[in-house]
């Protein structure tokens, strides 16, 4: 008898001190073979393409970390994904909005009638900080003017990076489970229409940012009435397969799900003093660890809150229930 000889599938996720032992080899799944690539931003679906960006529509992966935007988008038109609840990066998108070190702005209700710049117009991160500034500061999508450099047209001003511009090395990272890493030309651009008055603020995809001239609009200390009161804690990243995967391996899933919670299990083996007080006072100020890889009742209400925003904004073919989004792994 022949040995049987297993796949090898491709999955990419970015680099975390939750995930590291993955892409290290620490944490290995029992089957099929797997390869976990290391990527600089989270996958795509049938879009078009760019330098440096992996796509599950081309067949190279199958599956990886992805946005939610991109993933709830992509399956209200059909895509062949389902989720697993290992949510890859959380965080309070209130930290992510920036604006000059000299600025006179100092709450969100300030940003009323001011120029607000985003990488992307329908990336999780400008889907959730419009929905946060609508539900919990009162600015609809008109109160502020929106530059972005990819979205839809209409009302939404479009940026071009000029061919010429070279920007400068900015090192940021995420406020929670991330390791620090350069800032995409995309944001430095952004930032330098920031530094030069073309911008009032700026959306970024990181809550840290190492530039002198800039700074976040709100402090740490007035940030958290809003999720504390909504009981939402934004989610951002999240770990796809392709359906035809979970179909050929009923226990994948299962398997995933589990090798995940091992290099969790791991993560603190990876982080500096510093980061892991970092987390730990995430997790004291919300009560639980926001990186559970679970769908318990704040991720419900988390998730059924941005899929509501996304229906607000007529980004989506269709409402989804969650129960079409996610296969939990059991």
């Amino acid at each position: 008898m022949e040995p049987t000889i297993l796949p090898e599938m491709n999955f990419a996720i970015l680099r975390r001190p939750r995930t590291q032992a993955l892409l290290d080899g620490i944490i290995r799944l029992p089957e099929p073979l797997a390869r976990w690539l290391p990527v600089s931003e989270p996958l795509g679906w049938a879009l078009p393409p760019r330098e440096n960006h992996r796509d599950l529509a081309s067949g190279e992966m199958h599956g990886g970390e992805m946005s939610i935007s991109s993933f709830v988008q992509a399956k209200s038109r059909g895509a062949p994904l389902v989720a697993l609840p290992i949510f890859l990066k959380r965080g309070l998108v209130q930290r992510s909005l920036f604006c000059p070190a000299d600025s006179p702005l100092s709450s969100f209700e300030h940003l009323a009638g001011k120029r607000a710049g985003l990488v992307g117009y329908t990336s999780s991160m400008a889907v959730w900080m419009r929905g946060v500034l609508r539900d919990g500061y009162g600015l609809n999508a008109s109160s502020v003017q929106w530059f972005a450099l990819s979205g839809p047209s209409g009302d939404i001003e479009s940026l071009t990076i000029p061919a010429e511009f070279a920007g400068e090395t900015i090192r940021a990272w995420e406020e929670l489970d991330g390791y620090p890493h350069d800032l995409d030309r995309r944001e430095t651009f952004l930032l330098s229409l920031l530094e030069r008055g073309a911008l009032d603020a700026v959306v970024s995809f990181q809550a840290r940012i190492d530039c002198a001239r800039v700074r976040p609009l709100l402090l740490e200390d007035s940030l958290w009435s809003h999720p504390l009161n909504s009981r939402i804690y934004p989610l951002n990243h999240l770990f796809v397969v392709k359906t035809d995967v979970v179909h050929k391996f009923p226990t994948i899933a299962a398997s995933l799900l589990r090798a995940f919670e091992q290099a969790r299990g791991l993560w603190t083996n990876y982080l500096s003093p510093g980061e892991r007080t970092a987390c730990e006072r995430e997790m004291t100020q919300l009560g639980y660890d926001p990186f559970a890889y679970r769908l318990g009742e704040v991720e419900k209400r988390t998730l059924e809150t941005f899929v509501g925003y996304l229906q607000i904004e007529k980004l989506l073919a269709r409402r989804l229930r969650l129960d079409e989004l996610f296969d939990d792994g059991h």
